[in-house]
């Protein structure tokens, strides 16, 4: 898939309103609205640690939270008025990707200054462990690795030239959609072709978990597990579904019966499942055997991007189409 699944307004111009201005919302159904914008605005990416929340979208619009995501407040910057992507929030670091290479690093709470990505194109993805070793990913096989919070990068893609087919066009510069970084410093990324590679704490040499395939489902996002005691999950195009029980060693495909993409998964104690997608959405209770889909409001007309588990409290929220974080479930 050779162009990326995003859109392109400051804070104000998305026309947030708090959740308490949507009781519509049906009193015994799986969605609650927790934020609203206009209908041409858009959040693409959200994050959670130790119960405070980090959302970005459109024209370099930032949203926070301070409750575990139940209310959200704008965070003014004024480094860029592009879109932003992806963003990331672990112990004292907080770091979003976006448009034109663009990185943001918070430097104190509500305090934003830029971070040197040394490149152009689009990153899509973001990650950082508590250590500050962070990892972005984006369009055409674009890879940068900071040790230090995001404030500088260096180049760290594979070398892709040696798992390209010569008779697929692209296969040498997939697109990283995913990225995550590990509290022991491991390194994974997923992308284009249906790629997971890994990248050893410690090692220069990436490890294919999954292969690059010419004609295999683009993965969009991964839920890595902390815990060998859960399920890891990568999720794509036309319902793809990958599960691994050993922390993303192996994988096996559990695929969902539609061709909608699925955009986000995320995971919660107990074996909740949440994957989110374009007019899609599908909900797990025992990890991942078996899925229910989700009918009610927007979600089989509009888009959910990101979702992710606010650990504290276990709730799952998502960011999407119109200003909108959502909850999931109780």
């Amino acid at each position: 898939m050779r162009s990326a699944l995003i859109g392109f307004a400051s804070a104000a111009a998305l026309g947030l309103a708090s959740a308490a201005s949507y009781a519509a919302d049906a009193p015994n159904g799986v969605i609650r609205t927790l934020l609203q914008g206009i209908p041409h605005s858009a959040f693409f990416g959200i994050s959670f640690d130790a119960g405070a929340g980090v959302a970005v979208g459109m024209g370099g619009a930032i949203v926070t939270s301070a409750d575990g995501g139940s209310t959200w407040a704008p965070s003014k910057q004024e480094v860029t008025d592009i879109a932003l992507l992806a963003v990331e929030r672990r112990g004292a670091h907080t770091i979003a990707v976006g448009q034109g290479g663009v990185v943001l690093v918070e430097e104190s709470p509500g305090v934003w200054s830029k971070g040197e990505s040394g490149i152009e194109g689009r990153l899509l993805s973001v990650s950082v462990n508590s250590a500050g070793l962070a990892i972005a990913g984006g369009e055409f096989g674009t890879l940068i690795r900071s040790e230090d919070g995001g404030k500088t990068w260096s180049q760290a893609a594979p070398d892709w030239n040696q798992y390209a087919d010569e008779n697929s066009p692209g296969t040498g510069e997939p697109t990283v959609y995913s990225v995550h970084v590990a509290e022991s410093g491991d390194i994974t990324i997923a992308g284009e072709f249906g790629l997971i590679f890994r990248l050893d704490a410690g090692s220069d040499q990436w490890r294919v978990l999954n292969p690059l395939t010419a004609g295999t489902p683009t993965i969009f996002a991964t839920h890595l597990s902390d815990s060998p005691s859960r399920n890891s999950y990568a999720v794509g195009q036309r319902g793809q579904v990958l599960i691994s029980t050993d922390g993303g060693e192996t994988w096996f495909p559990n695929r969902v019966k539609t061709e909608s993409n699925f955009l986000g998964v995320a995971a919660a104690p107990g074996g909740k499942v949440v994957v989110t997608g374009m007019r899609v959405m599908v909900t797990s209770k025992d990890g991942g055997i078996n899925w229910n889909q989700v009918v009610e409001g927007d979600i089989t007309t509009d888009w959910y991007q990101a979702v992710r588990t606010e650990n504290t409290s276990g709730k799952v929220m998502a960011v999407g189409h119109s200003g909108r974080i959502i909850q999931i479930g109780g």
